[in-house]
């Protein structure tokens, strides 16, 4: 066998194989007698038809047979004495094949980048000082009381913080029907940061058996797709208005939220809480900062393949969550992300190669642990 490689534009090789003559007419031979063995001719039993009559009728069928065999056999042959670590299966190219000549065939393939050393000089995290003020910790407070409230139905106008049972239903908007089907006894919370301000400002006031229209224009990166840049009219029922009685703030509330704990050690146990949260963002962000410093100071190329795997799998979700885009938008907005990501993915192991990182029973065991103690 023979095997000539050439490099082409980035991770690109082309690999022309010659098998040698005498192998190919072994192989044809030996598919020839496999199909005379098995043909069904007319005027013949089976079996006994001449060679002369089985390559007549069937040389393409044997041709195509034996390419695919030896192709398989002599390419993965060439690719373990060549050292080579594809990526994807080859694209076959060319074919020159038949009785008493080589066969020779050309084959496109990408492979695998090759990190020797990694440059990470001069690596910089942002270390701000951690304070959490009395504020949040009272936000979160009042957070807990409404949790922890009582709600009963008033007769009266609603106030800002109260609840209203309503029927609502699409007036107009561009949606899918099945967003049109009218919802019956649901709940808005207009004291809830989350409802939207055009709710909270035209139902603030409302009675019950009170008819009200809310129009809402969503902005493009709305988190909900479906509504995400279109304005929407909305046409509310109000079928009952509550109101929503909060606990003392004491040790019995404190209680309430934590058995056997008083108010002090609710607030300290809040601002800790805070804290650590705050402290994890502060890592996130140095994680995400760290990464892009690494990738940027080693550009290499990555398997082009891989690259439209990871731009397909994007498409797909964006399928999945309704999201109106078009495909060669996201190709081109995504591919420096793709291209990043996957510049990391080889980093990030070959880090590990070089320094020896290796995961022992005891690490998993603690792993586990930590994810069983964070989610009782």
């Amino acid at each position: 066998m023979n095997v000539e490689i050439v490099a082409k534009e980035g991770l690109k090789r082309e690999l022309t194989i010659e098998v040698p003559a005498d192998v190919v007419d072994k192989t044809y031979q030996n598919i020839y007698d496999e199909y005379r063995r098995n043909a069904k001719i007319a005027g013949f039993r089976p079996g006994k038809a001449p060679v002369s009559v089985i390559r007549t009728r069937f040389k393409d069928e044997v041709t195509a047979e034996l390419v695919d065999q030896l192709v398989k056999e002599y390419y993965n042959q060439a690719v373990k004495e060549n050292n080579l670590d594809p990526v994807g299966p080859p694209m076959l190219q060319t074919v020159d094949v038949d009785e008493g000549k080589p066969f020779r065939f050309t084959l496109g393939i990408e492979i695998m980048p090759q990190v020797d050393s990694i440059a990470c000089e001069n690596l910089w995290i942002y270390r701000p000082e951690i304070k959490v003020d009395d504020k949040e910790v009272d936000g979160v407070l009042q957070e807990l009381r409404r949790r922890h409230s009582d709600i009963r139905t008033v007769d009266r106008p609603a106030g800002a913080e109260d609840i209203l049972v309503c029927d609502l239903e699409i007036a107009e908007g561009d949606v899918e029907e099945d967003d049109r089907k009218p919802i019956t006894n649901q709940e808005i919370d207009l004291g809830h940061p989350s409802t939207d301000k055009e709710f909270r400002d035209k139902l603030t006031g409302a009675k019950r058996d009170d008819n009200r229209q809310v129009e809402i224009v969503y902005p493009a990166d709305y988190p909900n797709p479906k509504f995400a840049g279109k304005k929407i009219v909305y046409t509310i029922t109000v079928r009952e208005v509550k109101e929503r009685i909060l606990p003392e703030l004491n040790d019995d509330f404190a209680a309430m939220v934590e058995k056997e704990t008083t108010l002090l050690a609710l607030k300290l146990k809040i601002r800790e809480q805070l804290e650590a949260e705050r402290k994890s963002e502060v890592a996130r962000g140095n994680k995400r900062l760290i990464i892009d410093q690494v990738v940027g100071q080693n550009a290499f190329d990555v398997p082009e393949v891989l690259v439209q795997k990871y731009l397909n799998d994007v498409i797909e979700d964006h399928k999945k969550d309704k999201v109106p885009m078009e495909e060669d938008v996201i190709r081109q907005r995504y591919r420096p992300m793709g291209i990043a990501s996957l510049r990391w993915y080889f980093l990030y192991h070959r880090l590990g190669e070089l320094e020896k990182i290796e995961v022992s029973q005891e690490d998993t065991e603690n792993w586990i642990k930590r994810f069983a103690e964070h989610y009782g």
